[in-house]
């Protein structure tokens, strides 16, 4: 905790480029004026914001033994069901931004790694109901709640997978949501950078959760292959457009 907090007082000194200041490819001034920063209020942020309260009453219509274990992987007592959606789902601010993102690149497929109570998978989806979510899951705890509240909205264009059923043929766009397990967060984003596509998208939830998750930003942005990247500071945005001048952008948020 004290790690995040120092730095985050050091993103705030160093952030830069808000409203685009400094920014002079038309693509990126257009992305951060008017997708990252935007500020328009849309339909769906209304279920955004009722998805935590759906999450906790199905975590309270679940099993005891199923939770257990969900619960042990982040020390946490049952008791504290708000503090386990914070540690897996987005919060709300930065939902947000992924919708407006999905919104903006229309990607033929999305592609969640990461626990998750069924929150991040509803906003993926409702973003564009053309595009397949596929949900990398090895848990059958997180996957059975996420269910429960994609079916309770009716929402149909979710799969779960093993790692090696998803098609990398199709422009894709990715979350990488192991802000606490850095050994994992490395290795899908290895894997990643060795079978992109000049189109996809990337983003790192917790790249500034320890010094561990900051090495592997670091290393991330450094790849030749991604062109230019957006510290969020919760989340990090890389892309892989050919084209683009390398860039590296703290952005202001």
């Amino acid at each position: 905790m004290k790690f995040r907090i120092i730095r985050r007082i050091i993103y705030l000194k160093s952030a830069r480029h808000r409203r685009g200041h400094g920014i002079h490819s038309p693509f990126l001034f257009r992305l951060i004026t008017e997708v990252v920063e935007n500020r328009s209020k849309l339909p769906e942020y209304k279920i955004f914001k009722d998805l935590k309260e759906h999450s906790m009453n199905i975590l309270e219509d679940s099993s005891e033994p199923l939770l257990s274990a969900v619960y042990h992987q982040f020390n946490l007592s049952p008791a504290n069901p708000h503090r386990l959606y914070r540690k897996v789902e987005l919060s709300l601010r930065y939902a947000k931004v992924v919708f407006r993102l999905l919104r903006e690149f229309k990607p033929l497929s999305v592609i969640n790694y990461g626990p998750t109570l069924g929150a991040n998978l509803a906003l993926l989806a409702m973003a564009n109901k053309d595009s397949l979510v596929y949900q990398y899951i090895n848990d059958v705890a997180y996957e059975q709640i996420s269910n429960d509240l994609l079916k309770y909205l009716t929402i149909s264009n979710v799969r779960f997978f093993n790692e090696s059923s998803v098609s990398t043929n199709d422009t894709a766009f990715l979350i990488i949501n192991y802000p606490y397990n850095p050994a994992v967060s490395r290795e899908v984003v290895r894997k990643r950078l060795e079978m992109h596509g000049d189109d996809d998208v990337m983003i790192m939830r917790g790249i500034h959760e320890s010094k561990a998750m900051e090495a592997i930003w670091k290393e991330t942005i450094a790849s030749e292959s991604v062109r230019v990247s957006l510290d969020l500071f919760e989340i990090g945005i890389t892309l892989f457009r050919k084209g683009l001048q390398k860039e590296n952008f703290i952005q202001r948020f």
